[in-house]
């Protein structure tokens, strides 16, 4: 039986290397096939005007690590933060999470990081693990991530 927060398609389906959309564009910097046991993931680039301003990703599939690390990670360049531009990305990536067949994403951020959180409401994710410990042998805790906010987004 499948998990719940797996998808269908977990080869690269997307042949397009920019995605356009309202406010960004997405430029498609890679997709990663899967190694060892890290998950395949597409990789772009958010794009305002001409300018690079952060980078999405999105992983396909379900491990134990994505209660850490999430199906959709996002950075947003410090001079750029402030004018929603991860939350029309995360709206964007949602598109390609429903082609791979995903009714269901998870998305992590830490506790205090207010600008994440209210991204991820907006983008209308629910909280379902409240500071989940990190593991003390994860890159996340050695680099002083030690606890996470686990959020669900239904598609």
């Amino acid at each position: 039986m499948r998990n719940k927060y797996d998808c269908l398609i977990h080869y690269q389906l997307l042949k397009k290397d920019f995605i356009y959309g309202p406010v960004v564009d997405l430029k498609l910097m890679n997709f990663y096939s899967k190694e060892k046991d890290s998950l395949p993931y597409y990789m772009f680039q958010i794009i305002c005007g001409k300018q690079s301003i952060g980078t999405i990703t999105l992983r396909l599939g379900y491990n134990e690590e994505i209660m850490i690390h999430g199906h959709i990670g996002y950075e947003i360049n410090a001079d750029y933060q402030g004018h929603h531009y991860s939350y029309y990305a995360l709206e964007m990536i949602k598109d390609i999470a429903r082609e791979h067949g995903y009714g269901i994403l998870l998305i992590t951020s830490e506790s205090d990081n207010n600008k994440s959180i209210r991204t991820i409401s907006r983008s209308g994710g629910t909280l379902i693990a409240m500071e989940q410990d990190i593991p003390k042998d994860h890159i996340f805790y050695v680099i002083g991530k030690q606890k996470l906010n686990v959020y669900e987004i239904a598609l």
